[in-house]
């Protein structure tokens, strides 16, 4: 779910004639500006509030989305949106641009680049920086730049848990097998399923501990238990363990909405340091095959 709250309008400006973007209306569709090249007033630009938001189903992706909130009171096009974040290489651009009327906001997703870890991975938000290209329906143009609102600490919890798995990466590779094995019940008990966890040590790396793979939204480690506590040392060779589990629930619109109930977060230790949680992709093979498994446990009719 994306969050709710909209950031504050950073500096704004208007760009020289020969920077201006093409004027478009907020179909998209080029205009005739009733003065070439005006630029869009700064009581305009300075009415429009920026922040970052994250839909849970662009996290695998790290997509994340550019909010444009508008209190100026004149409708605009964001032509473009670019956004600079501390923990990622390059700039991450919008690919189509949207209208934003008075009174509103809207989102521009943009692909984050590369993980960069080269400093604190805590740093703050607000080394992020964002530009926007804006046109109104007249053809006034303009650009805002400035820092966005990160309310719900998007890009800092993104640089951490890409640093994170970075660093588990560099001395041991963790695999999730594709499929889900089936046990049957016994004394009226409930179905239950498993997946197996590998760990394989990379040669010259440093050592990594796995202490614990946290449940999920749809799974629960059989017996109960919010997590399956661990003991894989990387320093002991390759090493595989059993994830036991069953539903967490049961209602099938609930799991059919779900997002991120698949994701194994796992917690891991490296050369003795405590790491963000690192979570596994299923792959589309184990995902499928983990909502099948919940759809037999729970009862529900065959499709």
């Amino acid at each position: 779910m994306l969050a709710a709250v909209v950031g504050t309008a950073g500096v704004a400006c208007s760009p020289a004639d020969d920077e201006a973007p093409t004027p478009r209306s907020a179909t998209g569709a080029a205009t005739s500006p009733a003065t070439p090249s005006s630029p869009l007033p700064a009581e305009v630009l300075a009415g429009l509030g920026v922040s970052i938001a994250q839909a849970r189903l662009d996290r695998e992706r790290r997509v994340v989305q550019v909010r444009v909130a508008n209190s100026s009171g004149v409708d605009v096009t964001v032509v473009e949106a670019r956004l600079v974040a501390p923990g990622a290489t390059g700039r991450a651009v919008s690919t189509r641009e949207r209208a934003v009327r008075s009174g509103v906001d809207r989102d521009l997703s943009v692909a984050l680049g590369a993980p960069r870890c080269d400093g604190p991975t805590s740093a703050p938000a607000g080394d992020a920086s964002v530009e926007l290209d804006v046109v109104a329906d007249d053809g006034r143009s303009g650009s805002w730049r400035g820092t966005p609102e990160d309310p719900n600490g998007v890009l800092t919890r993104i640089r951490r848990e890409d640093c994170a798995a970075l660093t588990v990466a560099s001395g041991a590779r963790l695999t999730l097998d594709p499929d889900v094995v089936l046990t049957e019940p016994t004394d009226g008990g409930r179905l239950t399923g498993s997946v197996t966890l590998r760990l394989e040590p990379v040669p010259g790396g440093p050592r990594v501990e796995v202490l614990q793979v946290d449940g999920t939204t749809l799974l629960t480690p059989s017996g109960g238990a919010a997590s399956w506590p661990l003991t894989l040392d990387s320093a002991d060779g390759p090493a595989e363990v059993t994830l036991a589990f069953e539903p967490a629930r049961c209602d099938a619109h609930a799991v059919a909405e779900d997002k991120r109930g698949t994701f194994l977060g796992v917690r891991a230790r490296v050369d003795g340091v405590d790491q963000e949680v690192v979570y596994l992709p299923p792959g589309d093979a184990l995902r499928g095959a983990i909502r099948a498994y919940i759809g037999t446990a729970c009862g529900w009719p065959d499709p």
